[in-house]
């Protein structure tokens, strides 16, 4: 135990609480059921702050992305897309974290982790996932087909001005390809 008044006295500033994080703003699908989630899905649009893409954005090409449920929990991600004309695939295991609906993706290196919170989808036509690496969000969304209908565009646009990002830094990609 520490002596009395150490640490009590009238002056003495208390550490400020850390600033919450943007994820933990997003509610997490409550319904969601991994195998309904399962399946093929194509990226109709990403929302990102990320130079990367902003600057190379004329070169996006059509994004089909596999998930298959491991275990009941881990879900593996394999991503198939054109780079420089050619076909790759990523692999990536997206693995369960305390809350239902939220993962972790953990990436080479400190500091290159990825929390993911699926926050939306209806399971048969559309998913919105939102990815906070650091302090940057992004928002994807994925469709079953390689078009959604206006209605969850608008959807996934306000879920994107919600978390702070704007039209400027939203990208559609080809449904070609």
């Amino acid at each position: 135990t520490a002596p009395p008044g150490l640490g009590q006295g009238r002056g003495r500033r208390r550490r400020p609480p850390p600033p919450q994080s943007p994820l933990e703003k997003v509610a997490a699908q409550a319904e969601l059921s991994l195998p309904q989630f399962a399946g093929r899905w194509f990226l109709v649009s990403v929302a990102s702050s990320c130079s990367y893409l902003a600057e190379h954005s004329h070169r996006l090409e059509a994004t089909a992305v596999t998930v298959t449920v491991l275990d009941e929990q881990n879900l593996a991600i394999s991503t198939f897309r054109k780079l420089d004309g050619m076909c790759w695939e990523i692999r990536q295991r997206y693995l369960p974290a305390q809350t239902h609906g939220r993962f972790l993706l953990k990436g080479r290196g400190y500091g290159s982790k990825v929390d993911v919170v699926v926050g939306e989808t209806d399971h048969s036509s559309y998913a919105i996932l939102y990815y906070q690496k650091g302090r940057r969000i992004s928002v994807k969304l994925y469709g079953r087909t390689s078009c959604v209908s206006d209605t969850i565009a608008d959807k996934f646009e306000q879920r994107v001005r919600a978390v702070g990002l704007s039209e400027d830094v939203t990208y559609y990609f080809p449904t070609y390809g």
